[in-house]
């Protein structure tokens, strides 16, 4: 913390403290320009120890006066810096020796420093050029698929020429580029400026809006700099434009999946069905569905339409047109006794008729529950050899007895 206080005090005490920008000597008529500031020694007068000056902010005169020798006059220079000139002596020749320094102000930032040897006549002053960029549409109103064109152009209303000007248009959210008319090379070497100077073209292009709303369109943007090299940026304005519905297409893909009976018993077995609509108004492409089958159940055979990939029975439909559907039938068998669901999970891709690029749709679906219970004979599954012996044996006994009952009986 020490040290960024440390810092901070080097570079205040650095941009308030007094540069030195110039000691020599400025003869009679001559000037000195910084920036758009200039100091004229309009007369020197040697037998006096006195000499008179004017200081001008580009033609509007800031001070003037007469100036003893080891005496200063300060004026404001620019936002918050200060000149300050000494006149430090006077010689034969009607020449004048002065210092002039500069405090609160960087002195990097100074893009004029010299002597004008033919006075103030000779300045050259950097202006402010004003790059106004213009973003304009051919109707505010739109239904969604349909186009709007969009107009870009830059005037410069300041008073100074725009140099290497650059323009940036970014991506608009909600619209995909239809079409390029026109659009200006990376930089501009020069913008002029002045009332007879026309609006240049920018851009112009198409936009076909794909979502609907309204929205404002981003913004140019533009950077540039004076005849002294300073930068300027800018930005356009922001049109709004309303996109209503209108007819957007879409595929809705549905799945419904039944099964003949919701309880079997173990090694019976189940017949589902799956039925595929496609309730939009578009057609449905690379449909496809898997069918993910608990353990407990075992798929064992279908109808044509139904194929196994990687263990895993799948139904693909190249197309499905809109308000059709397809049937598909396949068996289950069970397994293991529990309670089951069969789902599947649903895959396909349509044209909405606006993008260039599909878009893609997905649901997942599931069965009724399914009760698998234990078999009639599923006892001699769970109950150990022994006992499962001598039941078949007192099963066979009480035949025997039955029979020789009847035998005995007639």
């Amino acid at each position: 913390m020490l040290f960024v206080f440390f810092i901070l005090l080097v570079s205040g005490s650095a941009a308030s403290a007094k540069t030195a920008v110039y000691e020599g000597d400025i003869e009679e008529g001559q000037a000195y320009q910084l920036n758009n500031y200039v100091i004229e020694v309009t007369d020197v007068f040697p037998e006096a120890n006195t000499a008179s000056y004017y200081v001008y902010e580009k033609d509007q005169g800031v001070s003037d006066g007469l100036l003893d020798v080891n005496n200063t006059a300060d004026f404001s220079f620019e936002e918050k810096g200060k000149v300050q000139m000494r006149l430090r002596s006077l010689h034969g020749g009607r020449v004048a020796t002065v210092e002039i320094t500069l405090s609160n102000y960087n002195t990097g930032d100074l893009y004029i420093n010299k002597i004008l040897e033919n006075g103030r006549a000779e300045a050259v002053f950097a202006g402010d050029p004003d790059v106004v960029i213009t973003k304009s549409i051919d109707k505010s109103e739109i239904k969604l698929g349909e186009t709007i064109t969009v107009t870009v152009k830059a005037k410069n209303t300041g008073n100074d020429t725009a140099n290497n000007v650059s323009f940036t248009d970014p991506k608009q959210e909600h619209f995909v580029l239809e079409e390029t008319t026109y659009e200006v090379s990376s930089t501009i070497p020069k913008i002029e400026y002045g009332e007879s100077v026309p609006e240049m073209l920018i851009y112009m292009y198409k936009l076909k809006a794909t979502d609907s709303g309204t929205f404002d369109l981003r913004a140019v943007n533009a950077s540039y700099t004076n005849s002294a090299g300073q930068t300027y940026q800018v930005s356009s304005n922001t049109p709004s434009i309303i996109v209503n519905e209108g007819n957007k297409l879409r595929a809705d893909v549905e799945t419904r999946m039944n099964v003949d009976s919701l309880s079997v018993e173990r090694n019976g077995k189940i017949t589902s069905t799956i039925v595929l609509k496609n309730t939009g108004n578009t057609p449905a492409q690379a449909v496809r569905l898997d069918i993910l089958v608990p353990e407990g159940l075992e798929y064992e055979d279908s109808e044509e339409g139904i194929e196994t990939v990687n263990g895993i029975p799948r139904v693909y439909i190249e197309t499905l047109e809109p308000n059709n559907d397809k049937e598909f039938r396949y068996t289950l068998k069970a397994k293991e006794v529990g309670t089951y669901n069969v789902s599947s999970k649903l895959s396909y891709e349509y044209n909405n008729g606006i993008e260039a690029e599909n878009q893609k749709g997905s649901n997942r679906s599931t069965t009724p529950s399914i009760n698998v219970k234990e078999g009639k004979f599923d006892f001699l599954i769970k109950n150990p050899l022994y006992v499962v012996i001598s039941i078949i044996i007192l099963a066979a006994a009480g035949i025997h007895i039955y029979r020789r009952h009847k035998e005995y009986r007639y």
